[in-house]
C-alpha cells in the first residue's frame, strides 16, 4: 500500500507541473466571498450570494451540468458523506453549487438539482439545496475569492477544474478545503462545527485532481504521467484483489481446520 501511495503522489506532482498554474485551488482561508454578487437560482429568483447564506455554515462547490467526468463523482462523493452526517441540509447547514459555464440555464440546474437531492434522500432538505448560475462576470468574482481555478476549452466547450469543495462560515468567510473525490465524514462533520463558530482551519495536502479531457494533460511528459496513474490504479486493484484471495484462503483454512 505505501507503493501504491507513492505512485498517487508521483502522479499527482507530475500532474501539476504538466497542469496550467491556474487550473487548481489556491487555498485562500478566512478571505471573504463578494457576497454582493447577483446570481439566479434554480426558480429563476435573482439575488445576490448572501441571500442563500441563512446563518448556517454553508458547503459551497463548483460545477457545470454538462461536465462529463468528475463533476458527477463528486457530487456523489459530496452526497454520500453529507446523508452519513447527523447534521442535516437546510437545517444545520446549506449547499451551495455555483456553475461555471455562464451558458447554463436555470432549468440546467433545476434538473442537476433534483437529482442531488434525490440522492441525499432526506425530507424536509430540499430548502436547504441552492443551486446558482450566473454571468461570466458574476462567476469570476467568486471563484476568484474562493481559490477555484478554471480554464474553458473552446473547442470541446468543456472546463478544466479541480475537483473539491470548500465549507463557509455564516457570514461568508472561507474556513476549510476538501480537495478530491473521496471525504471523510468525520473531517467534514468537525469543520462545519469550526465554521459554525467562526473558526479558520488548515491547509490540507494539496490534491490535484483534473477534471478534463485526458489531453488536458500534454507537454513533454504527458504520456509517462497518465502511464503512471493507470500502474497506480492497476496495482490499487492488484492488491485489494490479493487482500481478498488471502482472506477466503484463511478462511478456507481455518473450516478445514475446524471440521477436522
Amino acid at each position: 500500500m505505501r507503493v501504491i501511495a507513492l505512485i498517487f503522489l508521483l502522479a499527482n506532482t507530475m500532474v501539476r507541473a504538466a497542469t496550467p498554474s491556474d487550473v487548481r485551488f489556491t487555498q485562500r482561508l478566512g478571505n471573504a466571498l463578494p457576497l454582493q454578487t447577483v446570481f439566479a437560482d434554480e426558480t429563476g429568483r435573482q439575488q445576490e450570494l448572501k441571500y442563500w447564506f441563512r446563518g448556517r455554515p454553508v458547503f459551497l462547490w463548483f460545477g457545470y451540468s454538462r461536465c462529463p467526468q468528475l463533476c458527477g463523482v463528486v457530487a456523489d462523493g459530496m452526497v454520500t458523506t453529507l446523508r452519513s452526517l447527523r447534521p442535516s441540509v437546510g437545517k444545520d447547514f446549506d449547499v451551495i453549487r455555483i456553475g461555471i459555464d455562464p451558458t447554463e440555464t436555470t432549468r440546467d440546474a433545476a434538473i442537476d438539482r433534483g437529482v442531488v437531492i434525490g440522492h441525499y434522500g432526506r425530507s424536509g432538505a430540499a430548502g436547504g439545496w441552492h443551486y446558482l448560475v450566473g454571468s461570466e462576470r458574476a462567476i469570476a468574482t467568486v471563484t476568484a475569492a474562493a481559490g477555484f481555478g478554471f480554464r474553458a476549452d473552446q473547442a470541446t466547450r468543456e472546463y478544466a477544474h479541480p475537483s473539491g469543495f470548500v465549507i463557509v462560515t455564516p457570514d461568508g468567510r472561507i474556513s476549510s478545503y476538501f480537495l478530491g473525490v473521496d471525504f471523510s465524514a468525520d473531517d467534514v462533520a468537525a469543520a462545519f462545527e469550526r465554521a459554525r463558530g467562526g473558526g479558520i482551519g488548515q491547509k490540507v495536502f494539496d490534491l490535484l485532481l483534473l477534471c478534463f479531457r485526458g489531453d488536458a494533460i500534454g507537454g513533454k511528459y504527458g504520456v509517462v504521467i497518465w502511464r503512471v496513474l493507470w500502474a497506480g490504479v492497476l496495482l490499487t486493484v492488484a492488491s485489494l484483489g490479493l487482500g481478498i484471495g488471502r482472506m477466503l484462503w484463511t478462511e478456507f483454512r481455518t473450516r478445514k481446520a475446524v471440521r477436522t
